[in-house]
């Protein structure tokens, strides 16, 4: 009977293959991120693997540390009908032929390897990471699943890394745009992270033109949610969709947003999003097998175009008016409610940058529509930072703009400096006593022990070390050599 089952069940399978998942064409060029150039190696710390939260768990006997689940796509594969993400990695043919008691067949590579990854991204601005629009679509995405960096195998043990520092878990604070659009063949989904990623570089990404026919394209991703892994070899099939291009990469499920670069330049064009099936049954072997085509057949893999994405022309166009002070421009933008707490490539928000740039009337603009004041650059500089160089009574509405919003005139960078430092070290004392007025610490000192006394002390300025001193900048406070601003004034 049960012989009888099995085969009613493997007679319903046909081997041709739809367009929903993934297929490897000609040889599996599929390689650990550690064989991959350097090139590659050093793009794929750009690139992050969807994880769900209940597969991450924290590690009690290693502070700082956390542990992914060990299930391996074997283990997917047996329990195929029984949970909705295995249904998502693996086709029908393949779920009906587990329940059969089907395996991998022999041979079948990365089997034995955990694969708790859903989808794929990659950073493009450092809190922020693109992603297949089916991902990002998804009910209840950013409560269920984190960004894992650095999931990778081991070139060591040559075994998955499955503890993974705390620091290398980012939270999906929000989907900022998406988009699924079938007919348009749009698909990409834009996250923002709960906080800016160090230490790792936003992805240079194709912005005009598009690539060209039988370009080198490789992409790097989470095939079938295993550890990350580079592929390439492959090329450009079909290049005339004004949204999306088809290669022939060695794809699965779990690289749906995965980067897909110009092999010899590195640079993104476009997002990995949908293609032939994964896995298919052999019926003659009772086994399940990585669907196979050769290079130039089945329908290929498509490839969302970095172009067909509007929102990132405009977040460059953004920061770009807010550096050169385009207020017009600037204000169109804003119109359309585009989210302006993000970090550009150079690691700025909007904000920033227009303090950087001394753009203060951009600056009046941005805090009007509810830009954060207190947003820190990787260098942990607020606007404030840059705004205290040049503060003077003459723009002191900005610092009351700022100070309505809730600014907080005390926070330290990483060289430890205050606004209030910082103005003292531009020699700008209006600006300094502008702030102290304004409820700045008056006693803050820099990474050496130096209050805004030693500035001016340094400087001969007699006068002004008194008059800081009536405004309560103690001038008995030592620096980390053991002198005082008054000793600096007697030399």
């Amino acid at each position: 009977m049960l012989k009888s089952v099995q085969l009613a069940v493997l007679s319903s399978v046909l081997l041709s293959v739809g367009a929903q998942a993934r297929v490897i064409y000609g040889d599996d060029n599929r390689v650990e991120v550690y064989q991959a150039s350097p090139l590659m190696q050093r793009l794929a710390r750009s690139s992050a693997t969807a994880v769900a939260k209940t597969d991450i768990i924290r590690n009690l006997f290693r502070p700082g540390m956390v542990q992914l689940k060990q299930k391996t796509l074997q283990d997917w594969l047996s329990s195929a009908d029984k949970n909705n993400r295995s249904k998502s990695l693996f086709t029908e043919k393949a779920r009906n032929g587990a329940k059969s008691g089907a395996r991998f067949c022999d041979g079948e590579r990365f089997t034995d390897q955990p694969n708790p990854g859903m989808c794929s991204g990659f950073l493009i601005a450092p809190d922020l990471l693109v992603t297949a629009g089916h991902c990002a679509t998804e009910e209840n995405f950013c409560e269920e699943y984190d960004w894992v960096f650095d999931f990778k195998v081991d070139p060591s043990t040559k075994k998955a890394g499955l503890d993974i520092r705390e620091e290398d878990v980012y939270r999906c604070k929000r989907v900022v745009s998406s988009s699924l659009n079938m007919d348009l063949g749009l698909d990409y989904g834009i996250i923002q992270l709960d906080r800016m990623v160090k230490g790792r570089a936003a992805l240079n990404i194709r912005t005009d033109g598009q690539v060209f026919d039988f370009t080198n394209v490789t992409v790097i991703g989470s095939p079938s949610g295993l550890p990350q892994k580079v592929s390439g070899g492959a090329v450009v099939r079909k290049n005339t969709h004004p949204f999306y291009f088809t290669t022939n990469l060695d794809a699965f499920q779990g690289n749906s947003g995965a980067p897909v670069f110009n092999t010899k330049t590195g640079l993104v064009e476009g997002i990995l999003v949908r293609g032939e099936e994964d896995f298919v049954l052999n019926y003659q072997k009772m086994c399940v097998s990585a669907n196979r085509c050769k290079d130039n057949e089945c329908r290929g893999e498509d490839v969302s175009r970095m172009t067909s994405i509007p929102e990132i022309g405009v977040m460059d166009v953004l920061f770009k008016s807010a550096k050169e002070g385009d207020l017009e421009t600037l204000k169109n933008i804003l119109k359309l409610n585009f989210w302006i707490d993000i970090y550009g490539r150079d690691r700025k928000s909007a904000l920033i940058q227009a303090a950087t740039s001394n753009q203060h009337e951009v600056m009046k603009v941005l805090i009007e529509k509810g830009a954060d004041v207190n947003l820190q650059d990787i260098e942990g500089n607020t606007a404030l930072h840059s705004f205290a160089k040049v503060l003077t009574e003459r723009n002191n509405d900005v610092l009351n703009k700022m100070l309505a919003q809730k600014a907080d005139l005390n926070l330290v960078n990483a060289n430890g400096d205050s606004a209030l430092l910082m103005a003292a070290k531009a020699r700008n004392l209006a600006g300094v006593k502008l702030l102290i007025a304004a409820g700045a610490y008056a006693n803050s000192v820099d990474a050496n022990g130096e209050s805004v006394l030693f500035t001016f002390a340094r400087l001969g300025l007699t006068n002004v070390v008194n008059e800081l001193a009536d405004l309560g900048v103690n001038s008995a406070v030592k620096n980390a050599t053991g002198e005082t601003a008054l000793d600096l004034l007697k030399k």
